[in-house]
C-alpha cells in the first residue's frame, strides 16, 4: 500500500512539474502575438488603413532585428489586423476574439469612442492595449484608466485647448465660429477650446453640430458668413473635413475668415483646391517634413520616413505615426518588462521613459502620454515652396509639457 501511494506520490509531482513548466512555456512565448484593431471600412477608413501600413511597417523593422529582445532570447512579432467597421459591438468583438486568441497586446482604433469601450474590455481582461486615435477624455478620469491602458495621444480637451493657444497668442485671433460633430469628439474638444479662450482671450460667436458622414455644410457656413468671424473652424476628420472645408472654400468663407481644422492629416491638405490648402491651419499629431523646424526631431523620425517612403511610396501621415508610436512604445514597454504579463508591461508604462519619433516621452498619472512636442501647429505651403505633391504643410509652432494636458485636478486627481 505504501508503494502504492509512494508511486503515486511520484506521479503528481511529475504531473505537477509538467503542468508547471507548461505555465512558464505560456510565460515566455516563442512568438509575440500582437493584435491591431481599427475601422477599415467607414468614415474613416483612409486614416484607418495609414495607421495599418505603419504598423505592418514597424512589426518587419522589429522582426528584421529578430523581434523583440527578451529575457529568453529573441521573439518574432505576428501581426493580426481586424476590421472594427467603427461600430462599438463589433469592436468588442474583435478584441474578445484577440483575447481569446492569445493576444499578448493590442492597439489600434481611429473612433474616439471605440478606445473607450476596449479599455472597459481592458479592465477584464488584463491585455495592455495601447489606442491608435485620441482617446475619450472620461476614459481618463481617475480610477477609470486600465492598469494596462495607455494613451500616446492626448484627448480631445487637449486639441481644443491647444488650438485655443495657437489661434488667440500664436496669431492674435479674436472671434471664432465653430462646426463640431455632436459626439464626444466634438463636445470635449469645444470643452477645452472654450477653457483656453477663457484663459486667453476671445469669443465665439456661434457653434453648430453635424454627424459624420454630413453631406451638405452650407447652413452652417452661411451662418459663418454673417457672423464674420476671424476664424471658422471645422473639428470633422479625415474626408469629412475635407468636405466641410471645400465647401467653405467654394463659398467664398475664406475671404472673410481664417479657415482652421482642429485635428488633421495630409491627406486633409491633399483633398481640398491647392489654394484653399495653402491658406488652411491646423492641428496635427505629427508632420514628416521636420528637417526645417527641429533637426533633432528629423532625426528621431527619420527610420520610419525613409522605411516608409520605400516601401509605400510616400512619407507617413499624422495617423500613420500615432499607430506607429502606440504600438512601438507597447513593443518597447514588454522588452523593458522582460515580460507578456499585462500587470508588468502597465507597470512599465506608468514608471519608464520611451524613445519615440517625437522624443522622449513618458506617461502622467492618468496614464496621458507627456513632453514637449505631444502637437504641432501647421499651416499650409504654398505651391513654391513645395518639394513634392505630399509637401503640403509647414510648421509653425510645437506644443507639449504639462499646460498641454487637461489639470489632473480636473480629472479627480
Amino acid at each position: 500500500m505504501k508503494r502504492i501511494i509512494t508511486i503515486l506520490a511520484i506521479f503528481a509531482l511529475i504531473f505537477a512539474f509538467g503542468a508547471n513548466m507548461a505555465l512558464a512555456a505560456d510565460k515566455k512565448p516563442k512568438e509575440y502575438n500582437l493584435h491591431f484593431i481599427t475601422g477599415l471600412s467607414g468614415a474613416l477608413a483612409h486614416a484607418a488603413q495609414t495607421q495599418k501600413l505603419a504598423v505592418e511597417l514597424l512589426v518587419e523593422q522589429y522582426n528584421a532585428k529578430g523581434g523583440l529582445d527578451m529575457p529568453w532570447g529573441k521573439v518574432p512579432i505576428k501581426l493580426s489586423v481586424a476590421d472594427d467597421e467603427m461600430k462599438l459591438d463589433v469592436g468588442v468583438r474583435r478584441f474578445r476574439e484577440a483575447v481569446e486568441s492569445g493576444a499578448h497586446g493590442v492597439s489600434g482604433s481611429i473612433y474616439n469612442p471605440m478606445s473607450a469601450a476596449l479599455n472597459e474590455e481592458t479592465k477584464i481582461t488584463g491585455t495592455p492595449y495601447i489606442p491608435g486615435c485620441v482617446p475619450a477624455l472620461d476614459a481618463f478620469k481617475k480610477g477609470n484608466p486600465a492598469p494596462a491602458t495607455y494613451s500616446v495621444a492626448f484627448t480631445p480637451w487637449s486639441i481644443g485647448y491647444l488650438t485655443a493657444d495657437a489661434l488667440v497668442n500664436g496669431l492674435g485671433k479674436k472671434t471664432f465660429f465653430w462646426q463640431i460633430r455632436p459626439d464626444s469628439w466634438g463636445t470635449v474638444t469645444l470643452q477645452g477650446f472654450e477653457d483656453g479662450i477663457k484663459e486667453f482671450g476671445g469669443k465665439i460667436l456661434g457653434v453648430e453640430q453635424l454627424p459624420k458622414g454630413a453631406p451638405d455644410y452650407s447652413a452652417v457656413i452661411n451662418k459663418a458668413l454673417a457672423a464674420k468671424p476671424d476664424v471658422f473652424i471645422t473639428n470633422m476628420f479625415g474626408g469629412d473635413a475635407v468636405a466641410c472645408i471645400k465647401q467653405a472654400y467654394d463659398m467664398g468663407l475664406h475671404k472673410t475668415s481664417m479657415l482652421v481644422n482642429s485635428w488633421t492629416t495630409y491627406e486633409v491638405a491633399m483633398g481640398i483646391p491647392a489654394e484653399a490648402a495653402e491658406q488652411l491651419y491646423a492641428l496635427t499629431y505629427y508632420y514628416y517634413d521636420m528637417d526645417a523646424f527641429s533637426p533633432e526631431l528629423a532625426a528621431a523620425g527619420k527610420a520610419l520616413r525613409d522605411d516608409h517612403m520605400k516601401k509605400y511610396g510616400s512619407p507617413p501621415d499624422a495617423y500613420a505615426v500615432l499607430g506607429y508610436t502606440a504600438v512601438d512604445v507597447l513593443l518597447q514597454a514588454t522588452e523593458k518588462a522582460g515580460s507578456v504579463d499585462g500587470k508588468a508591461v502597465g507597470k512599465v508604462l506608468g514608471s519608464q521613459t520611451f524613445n519615440t519619433v517625437k522624443g522622449q516621452m513618458s506617461f502622467r498619472e492618468d496614464h496621458q502620454m507627456q513632453g514637449k512636442a505631444l502637437a504641432f501647429f501647421v499651416k499650409g505651403k504654398a505651391a513654391s515652396k513645395k518639394k513634392n505633391k505630399f509637401d503640403v504643410f509647414e510648421i509653425i509652432g510645437a506644443y507639449g509639457g504639462e499646460k498641454a494636458l487637461p489639470p489632473l485636478k480636473n480629472l479627480g486627481y
